[in-house]
């Protein structure tokens, strides 16, 4: 492997971990009284409305129990609501409710801040040829 793609993949992981703890340790947590899971979890669910636990347990890597728990645990607080999927009587559709949305929109402005103070040192060229870097590298993970 070259010396160039080996530096890029450290970086990479290197970025996404510290900004993994930085959003495991936001102050907005404590103050919501959700784990970190939970919170990923009703953002995913924020963020595409209608999913599946199937598919949230696929998107974070997690066992259905764990899934299970946490989707039971954000529908007991009144942060999501569970509806039977139009299309498969078996399966459940999430959705936010106004409450979830509340803390979802406290829990993201300080992602976004977070996001921003990695940011900060990026000309918005670079943005701009990092985003369609990351574009293409999704598209390519994708496909597998």
């Amino acid at each position: 492997m070259d010396e160039e793609l080996l530096q890029i993949m450290e970086l990479f992981g290197a970025v996404n971990n510290g900004f993994q703890i930085r959003l495991q340790g936001l102050a907005g947590l404590e103050t919501v009284g959700l784990t970190a899971y939970e919170a990923r979890t009703l953002a995913l669910i924020a963020r595409h409305p209608g999913c599946s636990q199937l598919m949230i347990g696929t998107w974070t890597d997690r066992d259905k129990a764990q899934v299970a728990r946490t989707v039971k645990e954000l529908e007991a607080r009144k942060m999501i609501v569970r509806r039977v999927n139009p299309t498969d009587w078996r399966a459940h559709s999430l959705e936010i409710s106004a409450e979830g949305k509340r803390c979802f929109d406290f829990l993201d402005a300080q992602r976004h801040q977070i996001g921003a103070d990695m940011m900060q040192d990026v000309s918005v060229d670079e943005k701009r040829v990092f985003a369609r870097a990351l574009a293409k590298m999704k598209v390519r993970l994708d496909k597998r």
